[in-house]
């Protein structure tokens, strides 16, 4: 009997459970029915319909029908829309407003193909989630959450992820500003940046655009006509980075003239030339290649960062009279630019002993540059550097001479790393350093010979502090040069102390300012 109860206790506990269950799910079921039934709702409407349905977008609305962009979101792609309301759009100037480019060109800031709400790519382990919207303008637009506040172009987003059969709408209540890139900027306001702007114009080109010209039909050779379109490029984007890039950001200096001219006479003894041409030329380079970074913030500053051509200058952010944020970074205008000669062009100059390209051998059977694969070594290479005959009496054969490139009108002192190559013997080696001065005088500086142990391993200082007259670009056949010879002394009398061959990794010249 006590089995009977205990057996309906269970069953009916189990019946009850099954109930509640089922209540719970016809519940929720209700529930769902009414989120899809409110879904279904809001997707009945497209994105024009639904600016339509509220007051606040009727601005926005009938600036839309003076443009293409009426039509093409009618169809069913997909977009979103970051609208503003009738009081943002009130203080649209109206030079915009009249002006159907202008005009196009303002609406086209505020939509983007595709769907963007307002959770994409949200990270809650990450501070602030950012995505980089394209706009129909091709224009690129930060659209932010940041913890739960939601900001586009650095508006604030008021209402949000409002959904539409064929996209999204977002409500602000103020509108973008369509803002100029890098490039653009300069270009309008040359006048600022006279001397500038001169030298990047110079590398201006004009090409044939085929991604934005119409085919028309072929010719008679069966070759595709186009209704062409042609385009403006600027070849000194490849070293600096592209200005006008609308998908990349960067921090650019504009120097004006006085700034520059500051900066010029600081560098242009250090490109020293008879040929002033080539003092202009060389100066010019440095200063023009090294005003780009990556995109930084004006509160940081305070410290050398790296421009895009690798080198380091620190912008002192009270010395930036103007800051203006354009739509692929910003601008600083600055009325002093801390440009160290250490920081971009004074460095140290090394030559890799196997790097063949710049090397003289007096006697290509007598004499021998051999590199050998060592991780330990600069380059991942070291050269094992052996004379195999008597040296002749006039030492024609006896040596390996390096050229170095892109020296500086400065003073250097010289470093030889040696390399271990594993025998036990020494070998006697002599230098000679040698450089054409400016009136094209060849001035040889001999450094006594020095026993260099096989089994050495590091860096050596040889000979004195020397002092370059002249800037000595990288062309191998330059009338100017700055050379160092290595001399390998052993006569066959002497082979019962030395050896004939030298580990060498690299030499190199170090600045000494």
């Amino acid at each position: 009997m006590m089995k009977n109860i205990n057996s309906f206790i269970f069953n009916s506990s189990r019946f009850v459970a099954i109930l509640f269950i089922l209540i719970t799910i016809g519940c929720t079921n209700d529930a769902w029915d009414e989120h899809y039934e409110q879904l279904d709702s809001g997707l009945e409407n497209n994105l024009l319909s639904k600016l339509a349905e509220d007051a606040q977008f009727s601005t926005f609305l009938g600036l839309i029908k003076q443009t293409d962009y009426y039509a093409l979101l009618s169809s069913s792609q997909s977009f979103t829309i970051w609208a503003p309301n009738n009081e943002a759009l009130a203080q649209v100037p109206n030079d915009i407003l009249t002006d159907p480019v202008k005009l196009t060109e303002f609406i086209g800031n505020h939509i983007s193909r595709n769907s963007y709400n307002t959770s994409i790519n949200y990270d809650s382990t990450i501070e602030k989630n950012v995505v980089f919207v394209r706009m129909l303008n091709n224009k690129f637009i930060e659209f932010s959450n940041d913890a739960g506040t939601v900001s586009f172009g650095g508006v604030d987003v008021a209402q949000r992820d409002i959904l539409t059969s064929n996209g999204i709408l977002h409500q602000v209540n103020e509108f973008l500003e369509v803002r100029p890139n890098i490039w653009t900027y300069l270009n309008d306001n040359e006048t600022d940046f006279p001397i500038m702007m001169n030298y990047y114009n110079q590398f201006n080109e004009t090409g044939f655009d085929e991604a934005n010209s119409t085919r028309i039909g072929t010719n008679t050779l069966g070759e595709a006509v186009y209704d062409s379109v042609f385009k403006t490029t600027n070849s000194y984007f490849k070293i600096i980075g592209d200005l006008s890039s609308e998908e990349n950001r960067f921090s650019f200096v504009g120097l004006t003239d006085g700034v520059y001219t500051d900066i010029y006479d600081e560098l242009k003894d250090y490109f020293q030339h008879p040929v002033e041409d080539s003092t202009v030329v060389n100066t010019d380079r440095s200063i023009f290649e090294n005003l780009n970074f990556p995109l930084v913030e004006l509160e940081g500053l305070n410290t050398f960062i790296s421009t895009t051509t690798g080198n380091e200058v620190m912008i002192d952010p009270s010395t930036v009279v103007e800051n203006h944020e354009l739509s692929n970074g910003n601008l600083f205008v600055v009325d002093q630019l801390n440009y160290t000669p250490e920081s971009i062009i004074y460095k140290t100059i090394r030559y890799e002993a196997e790097d063949l390209n710049r090397i003289e051998i007096g006697n290509l059977t007598d004499f021998s540059v051999q590199k050998r694969f060592d991780l330990g070594a600069s380059g991942f290479f070291t050269n094992v550097v052996q004379l195999l005959a008597n040296p002749d009496g006039s030492e024609s054969n006896n040596y390996f001479e390096i050229a170095f490139p892109n020296v500086l009108s400065a003073d250097y002192t010289i470093n030889v790393k040696f390399s271990n190559i594993g025998a036990s013997q020494q070998t006697k080696l002599k230098f000679e350093f040698s450089y054409v001065d400016e009136n094209q005088n060849t001035v040889v500086h001999e450094i006594p010979a020095m026993n260099i142990s096989n089994e050495e391993e590091g860096v050596i200082k040889i000979g004195d502090t020397y002092s370059i007259p002249v800037y000595i670009n990288d062309e191998i056949n330059n009338n100017y040069f700055v050379k160092l010879k290595v001399i390998i002394d052993v006569s066959e009398p002497e082979l019962l102390i030395y050896d004939r061959k030298v580990g060498i990794d690299y030499a190199e010249l170090v600045p000494t300012e």
